[in-house]
């Protein structure tokens, strides 16, 4: 990758966290001031609750976020940034464009994703194979046809 091109990348790497990091401080500071306000209705404290969990969900995507930018930072520093992590090739400038904290090839990331779908389907069907043998013939029916729409995804996946 040229000078100038991995120059543009880090430039929108370190916006991209200056944007990250901003929305941190907002967030900070809208708990700080919520921690005075009092809730006194069930529905209000209900509903504070369920927004609470929502921007901590937010909060933790955007660490994660901040992490892998910070880690492609100093990739690029150490004139390791481009290069992937499991197989060693280099990475397509096509894809550090459109996921510039990217550390692995396309082919890596689908194998890594196909191993993550693969164990995914093994503990949904281990999880229904577990099942008491004791349920309802229609229980039955409904694990067979659940078990039979896991394995057509499975095929779908691999193909």
């Amino acid at each position: 990758m040229q000078k100038k091109e991995l120059k543009q990348i880090e430039n929108l790497l370190k916006s991209r966290k200056n944007i990250l990091l901003k929305e941190f401080e907002k967030r900070a500071k809208k708990y700080r001031d919520a921690g005075s306000e009092k809730a006194t209705d069930v529905v209000e404290i209900a509903s504070s609750s369920s927004s609470e969990v929502l921007e901590f969900a937010v909060a933790e995507e955007g660490a994660r976020e901040l992490k892998q930018i910070e880690d492609a930072l100093s990739r690029i520093k150490t004139g390791q940034y481009g290069v992937c992590e499991q197989c060693g090739k280099v990475i397509k400038k096509a894809r550090l464009k459109a996921i510039p904290f990217a550390t692995l090839c396309v082919s890596c990331k689908e194998e890594e994703e196909k191993a993550c779908d693969d164990r995914a389907f093994r503990e949904r069907a281990e999880e229904i194979a577990d099942r008491p043998e004791n349920v309802e013939t229609d229980d039955m029916d409904t694990l067979h046809v659940g078990k039979k729409i896991m394995e057509l995804e499975y095929d779908d996946n691999r193909n």
